[in-house]
């Protein structure tokens, strides 16, 4: 027999292209409910742009079948029932143990499961071995299961080598459409749930899978549209495979609601992955506490390339990286909760944030790519190494046995921070370039180490702020400022001894410019708001004691050994302390001063207080 990769390259047509055609076909031939109709709103639905196959998979317009002529098969006991010809076949009844095959080369085929029970216990429960195109179709009102036994016997005429051997519970070498609005129960007790070795779409149903490896497997590309999904798998939840054809391999995801328990990943696609509009709870690997064996992957959301998410709420607890792009995650809505192991958001190559609530309470790194652009949104990090991470090469948070993190092929890493709400309460650096940190807008709060191995503000290359307001709070051992290309004025001062209490910034007029509250201790801080130009005064307090500060220069204290930039010129330390906080001023060599002790106490984990006087972020799990 042919399988359907030999099909492919018999037909003379690439891939794609065979898949496109496929599509079109479909859209005449059977479709989806026409009750299901095209998303519409800002950030969601159809993207008239993208003519991606999983995008027209989306957008196929299709009818309900017409059951006037369908063939009405009554399932019982242990007889196979095998479909040869094309058309509607309603399948009722069980069978408790025989398998229904469809065996129909070339043509198009629907089957409408009205409460069918179909167990097979050595081969696939619903197997489509040849057709064109097929529809599962599930009535209103109705539930059908799928289930399989403990193993396979594959020695019949429609099994050939081992890769094409049936591996799941619903298996199919056609593409394949699962929609209406009854519930689809699938048990694969021996490998896989349902396999789609071409494309797969799930719309308008509700889909249980449970399975021993593999939840749901749409090789070629998967897309969900208005579906309810839940998986429970040994291995990946949901993915999509193809790594032949660089057009294939993709997930699309949206208005849908999935539950995903996965012993591996929650959603794995090689290529690209998109989400919008979508409400997903995904656990990988057990939980953020579970300790993985050897090159293990369980992360909650990864592609082999990038990652887009438009829209939607999404809360993952994973073992591994939250969100995972060997390419590129551009984010531009949505609210995320992300409790994991590893990083919370990481990109091989660009990570950029337009929009969105991103609230990570426990993970190693927050956000880490080879670039990261934040221009707005709301973002709450509390990590146990760096906040924000631009990291170039290798790095070395893809720990515990994974291996270290691969960032793309450019050496340049950078951050630029132009909008948005960003508060870090951060165990290593809290905002950490391997490049260039460059501010402009938005309002950064910073709770950094108490150690004097890392800072609040830390960058190789240079840092500059142009607009925005940042408060940036910690041990003042590798301390950094902005530096001398700023517009904006920034100032850096360091304690004798530390101190838990707010921080506060006021101009000649008592107004306040910005105040934060740091979760922990800290001996050193960094502010630049947008009101700080140079002849300016203003009063900046911290640890009871307030000092005076009139910006003779636009950069007021240099910081210590900041990896290599701590000391760049530009910025003289303007009019030292008129005497009424002597011990907050910064010594003229720009050394951040004596450390005095630090407290005994941790200072708490939690986010902090924001300048609103909210709760800040919350606690470490």
């Amino acid at each position: 027999m042919l399988s359907a990769e030999t099909n492919k390259e018999a037909n003379g047509m690439n891939p794609a292209k065979r898949i496109l055609a496929v599509l079109l076909c479909a859209a005449l031939l059977i479709g989806v409910l026409c009750a299901c109709g095209k998303t519409t709103g800002t950030g969601t639905g159809t993207n008239t742009n993208d003519d991606s196959v999983a995008q027209q998979l989306y957008d196929a317009d299709v009818a309900a079948p017409d059951l006037t002529n369908a063939t009405e098969i009554t399932l019982s006991g242990a007889d196979d029932v095998t479909i040869t010809d094309g058309g509607v076949y309603v399948l009722t009844g069980t069978l408790t143990d025989g398998r229904v095959l469809v065996n129909a080369p070339g043509a198009d085929v629907t089957l409408v499961l009205r409460d069918a029970d179909i167990t097979c216990t050595d081969s696939s429960a619903l197997y489509i071995y040849k057709a064109a195109n097929v529809l599962v179709y599930l009535p209103d009102g109705t539930a059908s299961t799928l289930t399989d036994g403990s193993s396979y016997d594959d020695s019949d005429s429609f099994s050939s080598t081992a890769d094409e051997e049936p591996n799941a519970c619903l298996y199919s070498k056609s593409d394949l459409v699962i929609a209406g609005g009854g519930t689809l129960t699938v048990t694969g007790n021996t490998n896989n749930g349902i396999t789609g070795k071409d494309t797969l779409k799930i719309e308008g149903t509700a889909v249980n899978v449970t399975a021993a490896n593999h939840g749901i497997n749409g090789k070629d590309c998967l897309v969900l549209k208005q579906a309810n999904v839940t998986v429970t798998s040994g291995g990946d939840a949901l993915r999509a495979t193809n790594d032949s054809d660089s057009a294939l391999g993709c997930i699309l995801i949206g208005a849908s609601v999935l539950t995903l328990t996965a012993g591996e990943d929650g959603i794995q696609a090689e290529t690209t992955l998109t989400l919008f509009d979508t409400t997903g709870t995904i656990t990988s690997g057990s939980s953020s506490s579970a300790a993985l064996a050897g090159d293990t992957s369980a992360k909650g959301i990864k592609s082999g390339t990038d990652i887009t998410v438009r829209s939607g709420s999404y809360t993952l607890d994973c073992a591994d990286d939250g969100v995972h792009a060997n390419g590129n995650v551009t984010i531009s809505g949505g609210t995320f909760a992300i409790t994991t192991g590893d990083d919370g958001v990481h990109a091989d190559e660009a990570v950029t944030i337009t929009d969105g609530t991103l609230n990570i309470p426990k993970c190693y790194e927050g956000i880490e790519g080879q670039t990261i652009d934040i221009s707005g949104g709301t973002i709450d990090i509390v990590s146990s190494d760096d906040g924000l991470n631009a990291a170039g090469g290798a790095d070395q948070s893809g720990f515990g046995g994974r291996g270290p993190d691969r960032f793309g092929g450019s050496s340049d890493s950078s951050i630029a921070i132009s909008g948005g709400i960003i508060r870090i309460n951060a165990s290593g650096d809290g905002i950490d370039s391997n490049g260039d940190l460059t501010v402009s807008g938005g309002e950064i709060y910073v709770s950094g180490p108490m150690s004097d191995g890392d800072s609040a503000l830390d960058y190789d290359g240079a840092a500059t702020v142009t607009g925005g307001t940042v408060v940036a709070a910690g041990y003042s051992g590798m301390a950094q400022n902005f530096g001398a290309n700023s517009t904006q004025g920034s100032i850096l001062l360091t304690s004798r001894s530390a101190s838990t209490e707010t921080i506060r910034v006021t101009d000649a007029s008592g107004n306040v410019l910005a105040e934060f509250t740091p979760a922990k201790a800290y001996t050193c801080v960094v502010v630049s708001t947008p009101a700080l130009t140079q002849g300016s005064t203003c009063t900046v307090t911290m640890g009871g004691q307030s000092t005076n500060v009139t910006l003779e220069s636009l950069i007021y204290g240099s910081g210590g050994m900041g990896g290599g930039m701590g000391g760049q010129p530009g910025g003289g330390m303007g009019t030292p302390p008129d005497g009424t906080g002597g011990s907050m001023g910064t010594p003229p060599d720009g050394t951040g001063g004596s450390m005095g002790t630090p407290p005994d106490g941790t200072g708490g984990s939690s986010m902090g207080t924001p300048p609103d006087g909210g709760k800040g972020g919350r606690p470490r799990q």
